[in-house]
């Protein structure tokens, strides 16, 4: 492999927002992009970064929906690669999490299994707010203007959760972002997209919110 590995990370955040007195959540927040690079969080020993920005957007649904005790939502996202080199991508979903409710949200995914694999949860940090994050592998290259399929999450809230247990939900209760690299920079190590990613964006360490 290259010592200087051309590497760059697009973020993406969506989130969603507590909102008037109900306290309900609405995920039909747009979507953030925040463009940064892998030297920021990775750990010693990875590659140099430079070159260029992977272009590739998050598109999520924006519905109007609303997350309230004994209610559901969902969100469906998929990732387009917008630039002109094929990419590996992982897409990372983090959710708030509170010990006391965490058993009373019914959290599901529907992914092609052909195409994405999916971690178990794991616990993060993020801002001193604890989450648990689930990471979805895609297993191809995404060419140049393709589209990925879609992952739908949905989140069920059980109707005995109370208004002082919502009330500990901060705005940014679900988090997604993408982190995508050039296929090309690891073409001499590997084409295989789960063992790329792993070298550039290891899971035992990944915490990209």
């Amino acid at each position: 492999m290259k010592k200087a590995i051309l590497v760059a990370v697009c973020f993406m955040m969506a989130s969603a927002a507590l909102v008037n007195d109900t306290l309900a959540m609405d995920l039909s927040k747009a979507v953030n992009e925040v463009f940064a690079n892998l030297s920021e969080w990775l750990e010693n020993g990875m590659p140099e970064i430079g070159g260029e920005k992977v272009d590739v957007a998050l598109v999520s649904s924006d519905s109007h929906q609303m997350l309230y005790p004994g209610g559901a939502a969902t969100r469906t996202s998929a990732v387009k690669n917008q630039g002109s080199e094929s990419v590996y991508f992982r897409l990372a979903y983090a959710v708030q999490y509170d010990s006391e409710t965490w058993d009373k949200l019914q959290i599901s995914f529907d992914a092609d299994a052909d195409s994405f694999r999916q971690t178990d949860w794991k616990e993060i940090d993020i801002n001193g707010t604890p989450y648990r994050m689930k990471v979805f592998t895609y297993t191809k290259a995404l060419e140049p203007n393709a589209q990925a399929p879609d992952v739908t999450v949905r989140i069920a809230m059980d109707a005995s959760i109370t208004s002082r247990q919502l009330g500990r939900y901060q705005s940014e209760f679900l988090k997604i972002q993408a982190l995508a690299i050039e296929t090309k920079a690891f073409a001499e190590a590997t084409d295989n997209a789960q063992e790329a990613l792993e070298m550039a964006l290891p899971l035992d360490t990944m915490n990209p919110f």
